[in-house]
């Protein structure tokens, strides 16, 4: 999360964001992250670690990409949401 922060100022510029929009870079991983944390544990239980983990760094790297090659706010947003969505799988130190 911080480090998107720092970043902010840049994507605000570079992307044409208007001040208001500009939260929901941030905004949109934490909720889809949190939101999806328990289903994430869940499937890892179900499934197997392994496999939950691979799903969800794929789930990341793709969002990752779209992410860095987004052209416009909304596919940014949409980005950043998906990089919350494959967040949830990968395994928390016990």
């Amino acid at each position: 999360m911080s480090v998107i922060n720092v970043a902010l100022p840049s994507v605000q510029q570079a992307l044409g964001f208007d001040a208001r929009h500009l939260a929901w870079v941030g905004n949109a991983y934490a909720l889809t992250f949190g939101g999806l944390l328990v289903l994430g544990g869940r499937l890892a239980d179900l499934y197997g670690h392994r496999r939950a983990f691979s799903l969800g760094l794929a789930l990341f790297t793709v969002a990752s990409l779209a992410g860095g090659l987004a052209s416009s706010p909304g596919l940014l947003i949409a980005a950043r949401a998906g990089q919350g969505v494959g967040r949830p799988f990968w395994p928390r130190p016990h």
